[in-house]
């Protein structure tokens, strides 16, 4: 393979892997303090419909946009990820054709 394109997968694993690791420290750092919220008005820190309204409302449409949010990106990443690998797999069986070729080629004209 050449020595370019292994520094391009390489840099591209990279950049992937670092968006993993972002979108996780993503959603650790929202949902927490929100479930955060959530678990002190359940412990009575505000009590009533409003209360019960806002954790209701947290659980169930806030919290769940916001991870979805996220999960979109992730299932993005993963798609950039299978995309590099069928490249990665094409470059490979050209690569073996090639050779294939030179072979046959090198044999008749030897």
């Amino acid at each position: 393979m050449n020595f370019i394109l292994k520094l391009v997968y390489s840099a591209v694993d990279g950049v992937m892997s670092q968006i993993k690791k972002l979108l996780n420290q993503i959603t650790s750092e929202i949902t927490s303090p929100l479930r955060g919220m959530v678990q002190q008005v359940v412990g009575g820190v505000w009590k009533g419909d409003g209360a019960t309204r806002f954790v209701q409302e947290m659980q169930t449409l806030v919290i769940p946009a916001l991870l979805s949010l996220v999960g979109i990106n992730t299932s993005f990443v993963n798609a950039l990820q299978k995309s590099t690998e069928i490249f990665r797999n094409a470059d490979k069986q050209a690569t073996s054709k090639a050779n294939e070729l030179l072979d046959i080629f090198g044999g008749i004209y030897k």
